[in-house]
Formats: structure tokens, C-alpha cells, sequence
């Protein structure tokens, strides 16, 4: 499946939009947690 087709709104799926927020919110927690471990290494 084509990127552009996954993030079609019109045909995006319950499933396909969990996906994505998941993976946007590790994405941000991930960030959060690297910027507090490598603070001190600054």
C-alpha cells in the first residue's frame, strides 16, 4: 500500500488512524524520555 493511500482521509480506517496516534505518541514520549537521558550529557 502507497503512503499517500494509508493517509487518505477518505478511505483511513479505525485501525489505520490507531496506528498512526500510536505511533505519534511514542514517537513523543520517546523524544520526552531521550531529552531528559541525554541532558546531561549537555
Amino acid at each position: 500500500m502507497d503512503i499517500n493511500e494509508f493517509l487518505d482521509g477518505e478511505s483511513l480506517t479505525g485501525r489505520q488512524a490507531g496506528l498512526i496516534f500510536i505511533g505519534f505518541l511514542s514517537f513523543v514520549v520517546l523524544s520526552g524520555v531521550a531529552l531528559v537521558l541525554f541532558r546531561g550529557l549537555f
